[in-house]
């Protein structure tokens, strides 16, 4: 980690060092536990529910969505954020890019999870584009280790999100945030879009 963090002239500064730093442990604690073969097996074996593999590796169900979006290639993207909503880590997947600053779409189930801690969510989304892409987005928020009694409960919300060829039920339509969506009609919109007229 130490020799990964040093090459990166894009980390030099303290604070983001002390971030990539916190990301990269997380990532090898996660692939430590689950090492990619025994994950891919379980992952099979449990019909791709991350409750069962999370089960199967005592983990969170956080850390499986982490290392399924790791693991995932071009077709699977991740977006994590704290008890506010501020996102803290995004992997992109082309159709769904999250939002370099300010706020996701309010819609996103990253968000419905942090309102059912420990509870997971999972949706059928459309994203807006001129050829719609199709995810399966499964989330979850769980308490942040360290926080106890003595502290208010501190929540993370995990978001996995896979590129779907097919729908068997109606997408719920999404956006990336409400500036750059053209869903004029969405009853969660909190500022204007940039993009004009509905095209979602």
């Amino acid at each position: 980690v130490a020799a990964v963090v040093a090459a990166d002239p894009a980390v030099a500064d303290a604070g983001a060092e002390d971030l990539t730093r916190a990301m990269l442990e997380r990532y090898r604690a996660d692939a430590r536990a689950m090492p990619e073969g025994a994950f891919r097996a379980s992952r099979a074996a449990a019909g791709d529910d991350p409750a069962r593999i999370a089960a199967a590796f005592d983990v969170g169900i956080d850390a499986v969505l982490r290392r399924m979006a790791a693991l995932g290639g071009e077709r699977s993207g991740l977006v994590t954020c704290d008890g506010a909503g501020a996102l803290i880590l995004r992997k992109p997947v082309e159709g769904f890019v999250p939002p370099r600053f300010g706020a996701g779409c309010t819609l996103w189930p990253l968000y419905r999870a942090l309102t059912r801690p420990a509870q997971p969510v999972e949706a059928l989304v459309e994203m807006p584009g001129r050829i719609p892409r199709l995810f399966r987005a499964r989330a979850v928020a769980l308490p942040v280790p360290g926080t106890g009694f003595a502290t208010p409960a501190t929540l993370e919300a995990t978001m996995l999100v896979e590129l779907v060829d097919t729908a068997e039920t109606a997408p719920l339509p999404l956006g990336t945030t409400c500036r750059v969506c053209p869903r004029d009609a969405c009853a969660a919109r909190r500022e204007p879009s940039i993009l004009g007229a509905d095209a979602g």
